[in-house]
């Protein structure tokens, strides 16, 4: 299904730059924004975006959440409308949801590949250049009509628990000999897809929404002695005894809060919720960014308790630069990407899940409005704002070195 169509048109500054299909990993309306969606918004500045839904890469079973997010996917195949949107579609952009068989091999790729040529029919057809920017390498051969292919790998996919591997493997050894240019988030990915075979790839760690964080930061006296993890509260990702260590340390000094929506695709958190809440954490639910972000401005520390395994060395959270606009100090496990910034960042402290908890008394002592302005000049130049323009005058050099 494709949202009402959105003609080619004019942007500010001029005409369309291209026509670009953005596969993406993940529902347009999934409830943590991620470097996908912020692309899409970005690039329809200028182009013509359609955003096609993710295609499944993780096995779906038969968990309730896998069954209501099949369920929705049918909905809005068949063009159900009753559901509001949750995110914003840009300007210039639609999303496509394919009907597509959640299983990438041989018997079924006929039949996806059919699906997915006619769900995005619309592009196929439309004026060149046609450009797929793709955070899959499963592609159905998609590449084949594109004048230009950008591969934007932003995880270690074949890493993930339920991913097949085998597929996203072949996708990507297939990919690396069309690929104009591959983009990696992190040093992990970056080193992934060079060994893989990409011919050129750019290292882009995520960045953050930054304006929408450092609008809602409270000054330091209107501060709570308050930890706050954001994201997806999945056991894959995160590290639960360090997570009960952090709310141990935090219990009579102040409190710990968890935003973010439970198992995305990792298994129930559920009881591991409840254990943490009975050491005195809150639950907030699954927050706008807004929302978010005002929750943000009034703590103290944003803390990253990731588990260190094979995926998470890849991932870039872009949840540091959240934090930090938002003035708080950041506490994180040793995750490479996140390491690498402590160097240069004062305000962000790495340290093993046995010293972790040790940093919290210092990190949640008050501060003054120096130290919370501090905080949010370091992640400046860490902002959409910037990256937007980098990625759209990409596009811009890539086709015209095309041409």
């Amino acid at each position: 299904m494709v949202t009402a169509p959105v003609p080619e048109h004019a942007r500010a500054g001029g005409a369309s730059v291209a026509n670009v299909l953005m596969l993406g990993t993940a529902e347009w309306d999934s409830p943590i924004a991620t470097n996908q969606h912020y692309v899409a918004r970005e690039l329809a500045q200028t182009a013509n975006v359609t955003f096609v839904e993710s295609l499944g890469l993780r096995r779906p079973t038969l968990r309730r959440d896998d069954v209501v997010r099949m369920a929705s996917r049918v909905r809005r195949a068949v063009g159900d409308r009753q559901t509001p949107a949750q995110r914003p579609r840009p300007a210039g952009a639609r999303i496509v949801s394919p009907l597509v068989l959640p299983v990438h091999r041989t018997p079924t790729y006929p039949v996806n590949r059919a699906l997915l040529r006619r769900a995005t029919g619309d592009w196929l057809n439309s004026a060149r250049p046609r450009v797929l920017w793709t955070f899959t390498p499963v592609t159905y051969g998609l590449e084949q009509s594109a004048d230009l292919v950008i591969y934007h790998c932003v995880d270690l996919l074949a890493t993930f628990p339920g991913v097949d591997a085998v597929a996203v493997g072949r996708g990507e050894r297939s990919l690396s000999s069309r690929t104009a240019v591959a983009i990696a988030t992190s040093t992990a990915v970056r080193e992934h897809l060079t060994a893989t075979g990409f011919p050129r790839v750019e290292l882009l760690p995520n960045v953050a929404d930054v304006s929408v964080f450092t609008a809602a930061s409270r000054p330091a006296g209107e501060r709570r002695p308050t930890v706050l993890f954001s994201g997806n509260l999945t056991p894959h990702k995160l590290d639960m005894p360090l997570l009960e260590s952090i709310a141990r340390a935090v219990r009579g000094r102040g409190e710990l809060l968890l935003a973010g929506p439970l198992a995305a695709g990792g298994g129930s958190f559920d009881a591991q919720l409840r254990q943490l809440e009975d050491l005195g954490a809150r639950h907030l639910g699954v927050l706008t960014p807004d929302q978010l972000a005002e929750a943000a401005g009034t703590c103290a520390v944003g803390v990253i308790p990731y588990a260190i395994n094979d995926y998470t060395r890849g991932v870039s959270p872009l949840k540091c630069f959240e934090y930090l606009s938002s003035g708080l100090a950041v506490l994180s496990s040793p995750l490479p990407t996140v390491a690498e910034l402590a160097r240069t960042n004062r305000h962000v402290t790495v340290a093993d899940a046995a010293d972790l908890p040790a940093h919290l008394p210092d990190l949640l002592r008050p501060v003054d409005d120096a130290v919370v302005r501090a905080r949010m000049a370091s992640a400046a130049e860490h902002g959409w704002e910037g990256r937007g323009a980098l990625l759209r005058d990409l596009l811009v050099t890539e086709l015209a070195g095309g041409r």
